[in-house]
C-alpha cells in the first residue's frame, strides 16, 4: 500500500481538489456523512478529478463511496474523512460535535479558574463564601450568561485568546478590591481610602495599562463592578440612587467610583474663559479634577462652546484688546459674563462636567456651540443638544456661512462623510452634500467676533442712540 500522506501532497501540488474537499467538509459538518455533493468544475477541476477518478467521474454529482474507491484502486487505504483529517490537518467534527466541545470547554474554563483562584489566594471556605456573597456569586452567573461581561468574554473565549488569563485576573482584581483593600492600601502607601486605576492595575497584574477599557479585562473588570453594583442597587432598593439618569460620560467613572477606585482625571481637560471663576486674561486649561473641585459655579447668563483651541485664543485676544480700547479691566466685568469654553474636539468628559455645572448654576443659561463644518464638526453639534437640557442654538454653524467660505481647493469630504450627511437634516446638511466640500471653524472666525464682542459689550457700554 501506498503512503497515505504522498496522496495528500499530490492533492495539494494540484489546483482540482480544493473547492470539491470544502463541499465534504461543509456537509460532514452539517449532517456527519459525505453523501453526493454537486458542484460545476473549472477546467482544471475537471482534468484534474477525471484523472483521479477515471470512470467514475460523473460531471457535477461526487458521490463520497467513488472517491473512497479511487484511492484504494490507487493503492491508497484510507476512508475519505481520513483523507479530508490529513488534508486540513485537524480532526473534523459536526457543528453539534463541536457546539458541544465548545460548551464543555466554557464549562472547563470555569472549573479550572475558580481551583487556580482559590489555591492562589489559599482562600478558605468562609472566605470564599463571603466573596461570593459580595460579588452576588458574579462569577458563576457569569458561566451561565446571567452577569454583565459575559459578552466579553465569550468573545475573548471563542476568538480562542486568553478568557483563562483574562478572567483569572479579573477574579483576582475584584478578589483585592472587595476582601484585601486594606492590606493593598497598606501597601501601595495609600492613606486616602481610595486607588487610581493604574495604581490598581500595576498592583494586580504589574502593568498600570491592564485594565485600560482598551482591553478586554479592562472592559471585563468594569463589567463586573457595574454588575456587582447593580445588584447592590437591587437589593437595597434604593429608588434615589444617585446614579439614576446619570449621563453615560460619568456612569462610567463613578462605578468605578463606588468601589474606591479613581480613574483618570487628569488627562480629561477643557480651554475655558472665565475671568470671575479663573483669573488671567489667557484661556486657562482646567482638567477633570479641578472642575469637580470647583462647589459653586457663578450664574452665566449664557456659554458659548467652540470647537477649536486656536479660535477661543483669538476670541479672547480680541476680548483684551476691546477692553484695553476702552479703558476697562477684567475686574469690571459683569458677574454673570459669558462663557467662553473650547472643547479641543469632541468634547471630554471636562468639558461636559463644567458644562452641567454651569446650568445647575443657571439653568437659564443659554448655550450656542460652534464647530467645523464637516462631519464631526455636526454630529458633535447634534450630540451637545442632546445630551443638555439648556436653550440651545447652533453659532454661526449656517448656510450663509458655508457657502461664503467654502472654495475650489476646500478639503472635499469622503463618501463615507456623505452617506452620514445623508441620514442628517437641515439646510447646511443639505447644502454640505450638494457641495460635497468642508469649512474649516477658523475660516469664518470674523463672524463668531462680532457675536462674542457684541455680546462682551452689552453689560460694559452704554447702548448706541
Amino acid at each position: 500500500m501506498q503512503d497515505n500522506k504522498q496522496l495528500i501532497e499530490i492533492f495539494r501540488r494540484s489546483g482540482g481538489f480544493g473547492r470539491l474537499f470544502a463541499l465534504y467538509r461543509k456537509k460532514f459538518e452539517s449532517y456527519g456523512a459525505f453523501g453526493t455533493v454537486q458542484m460545476r468544475p473549472t477546467g482544471e477541476e475537471e482534468k484534474a478529478l477525471r484523472g483521479f477518478l477515471g470512470v467514475r467521474y460523473k460531471g457535477p454529482r461526487f458521490p463520497a463511496a467513488d472517491f473512497e474507491k479511487a484511492a484504494k484502486e490507487a493503492g491508497y487505504s484510507v476512508s475519505l474523512l481520513e483523507l479530508l483529517e490529513l488534508y486540513y490537518g485537524c480532526q473534523l467534527s459536526t457543528k453539534r460535535e463541536q457546539k458541544e466541545l465548545r460548551h464543555s470547554a466554557w464549562t472547563n474554563l470555569f472549573v479550572q479558574v475558580e481551583l487556580d483562584f482559590i489555591t492562589r489566594f489559599n482562600i478558605s471556605n468562609t472566605d470564599f463564601e463571603k466573596f461570593t456573597q459580595k460579588t452576588f456569586n458574579w462569577f458563576h452567573r457569569l458561566k451561565d450568561g446571567d452577569a454583565k461581561g459575559y459578552r466579553v468574554l465569550r468573545i475573548v473565549f471563542d476568538r480562542g485568546t486568553n478568557a483563562y488569563s483574562e478572567l483569572l485576573t479579573c477574579l483576582s482584581a475584584l478578589w483585592h478590591l472587595l476582601m484585601r483593600k486594606d492590606e493593598m492600601f497598606k501597601e501601595r502607601g495609600i492613606s486616602t481610602g481610595k486607588i487610581r486605576l493604574p495604581m490598581f492595575a500595576a498592583y494586580v497584574t504589574e502593568d498600570s495599562h491592564a485594565f485600560d477599557k482598551t482591553n478586554a479585562l479592562g472592559r471585563l473588570l468594569w463589567s463586573a463592578l457595574n454588575d456587582i453594583n447593580s445588584q447592590s442597587v437591587k437589593l437595597s432598593r434604593n429608588v434615589d440612587n444617585d446614579m439614576i439618569g446619570m449621563p453615560e460620560y460619568l456612569f462610567e467613572r463613578q462605578i468605578y467610583r463606588n468601589f474606591d477606585v479613581l480613574d483618570d482625571d487628569l488627562s480629561s481637560i477643557s480651554h475655558v474663559f472665565v475671568p470671575h471663576l479663573v483669573k488671567g486674561t489667557s484661556p486657562r486649561t482646567l482638567n477633570l479634577r479641578e472642575i469637580e473641585e470647583i462647589k459653586q459655579f457663578p450664574k452665566y447668563s449664557s456659554l458659548y462652546i467652540i470647537e477649536n483651541p486656536s479660535v477661543i485664543s483669538y476670541l479672547v485676544d480680541e476680548t483684551i484688546h476691546f477692553l484695553n480700547l476702552n479703558k476697562f479691566s477684567l475686574e469690571q466685568l459683569p458677574s454673570d459674563f459669558p462663557v467662553l469654553l473650547c472643547t479641543i474636539g469632541q468634547a471630554r468628559t471636562a468639558s461636559k462636567v463644567f458644562i452641567e455645572k454651569c446650568l445647575e448654576a443657571n439653568p437659564r443659561c443659554v448655550i450656542y456651540y460652534s464647530g467645523d463644518l464637516d462631519v464631526p464638526g455636526i454630529q458633535m453639534l447634534n450630540n451637545m443638544k442632546e445630551q443638555f437640557l439648556a436653550e440651545f442654538y447652533a453659532w454661526r454653524m449656517e448656510t450663509a456661512i458655508y457657502r461664503n467660505y467654502v472654495a475650489p481647493k476646500s478639503k472635499p469630504l469622503s463618501d463615507a462623510d456623505l452617506k452620514i450627511l445623508q441620514g442628517l437634516e437641515g439646510s447646511l446638511v443639505k447644502e454640505m452634500i450638494h457641495i460635497k466640500a468642508k469649512v474649516y471653524q477658523e475660516s469664518f472666525g470674523r463672524e463668531l467676533r462680532s457675536n462674542w464682542i457684541k455680546e462682551v459689550s452689552k453689560g460694559l457700554l452704554p447702548p448706541e442712540q
